[in-house]
């Protein structure tokens, strides 16, 4: 019995030290998860005023006046850029954002490639088979425009130079603390593939064609033209072009999407590994007390077997 309570010390003591590195690394996460989560929140509010300034604009011009608003209407090649971590540890956050991006795949019936903004996914989905067009680490672990910005130049390029007919872009929508939702939205082009996919007229590459080959003031007369009108008290001036606003605002708001998305994954990570971490100390916690009250009864039976050997002795003395 001596042996076994030396073996529940040295095990309570072991799991006393991993809960102590899981309480730190809970502390850690939170203070990191309130930094990401205001980051996120600040940046809502410009994210979501720049999609409403391009919905707003596509509906006063001809939408297929630029590549980027129409592209094609079949796809051929799909690219998914996924927002995922550089570290584990984060409970099923990776895992659900794999299995979600699988989903995706297997419901597309053109052939997807993925780019990937975090290393913890990419075992997972180079076994499932799926290409992996580039990888960009260590971006979530500390996210900022600029480095968000070389994914949406390449998602761009590929896009422009029509080697891909649709981006889109998946992540971890933060809600709260205890909720964090994978989430799939169409990064390219910015009018949704259900318009396109409802649109009735066969003429759409043709159309981008004659489009492309206008002048500057050719294609300001065609989209006033063919522009959705306003009610009359609201009028629209584009200075320059039309055709220059969009060049300007629409990569800029590529680019805020795909930085706003590393943001709320950020916060959905810190947010994960923050309650994975508590899980385990209460975990930990469980286990202490059990171990602490098994060693208890272990030393108190050792104790009574100590005193009945003792009286048994005496009492066969006196005899």
């Amino acid at each position: 019995m001596a042996v076994s309570t030396r073996l529940i010390k040295a095990r309570i003591k072991s799991i006393g030290n991993t809960r102590k590195i899981t309480k730190a690394m809970e502390l850690v996460a939170g203070a990191k998860m309130r930094r990401a989560v205001q980051m996120t929140v600040d940046s809502r509010h410009y994210s979501g005023s720049v999609k409403q300034i391009v919905d707003d604009v596509r509906k006063v011009i001809n939408q297929r006046s630029h590549p980027l608003l129409y592209g094609r209407k079949q796809a051929t090649r799909t690219i998914l850029v996924i927002a995922a971590s550089d570290r584990g540890m984060c409970g099923g956050f990776n895992a659900q954002l794999v299995k979600k991006s699988l989903e995706f795949i297997r419901s597309r019936k053109e052939p997807v490639s993925i780019i990937i903004a975090g290393k913890k996914i990419e075992p997972s989905v180079r076994r499932a088979g799926a290409e992996i067009m580039a990888s960009f680490p260590s971006i979530s672990n500390a996210p900022s425009f600029d480095r968000s910005k070389s994914i949406g130049q390449l998602a761009y390029v590929e896009f422009m130079e029509r080697r891909a007919d649709r981006v889109f872009l998946c992540y971890s929508d933060f809600k709260s603390a205890i909720s964090q939702v994978p989430t799939i939205v169409q990064l390219l082009p910015i009018v949704p593939e259900e318009e396109l996919l409802a649109d009735n007229d066969l003429m759409v590459e043709e159309k981008d064609e004659f489009l492309s080959q206008m002048s500057e003031n050719q294609r300001l007369h065609y989209d006033r033209a063919h522009a959705t009108k306003y009610p009359q008290d609201y009028k629209v001036v584009f200075e320059p072009t039309p055709r220059y606003v969009l060049d300007h605002l629409l990569p800029r708001l590529i680019d805020t999407r795909l930085y706003q998305a590393m943001l709320e994954s950020t916060a959905s990570e810190q947010s994960a590994r923050m309650m994975a971490m508590r899980s385990a100390t209460d975990s930990a916690t469980e286990m202490l007390d059990t171990l602490t009250f098994t060693f208890n009864q272990a030393r108190q039976a050792s104790i009574t077997r100590e005193i009945s050997e003792i009286s048994a002795g005496k009492a066969a003395l006196e005899n």
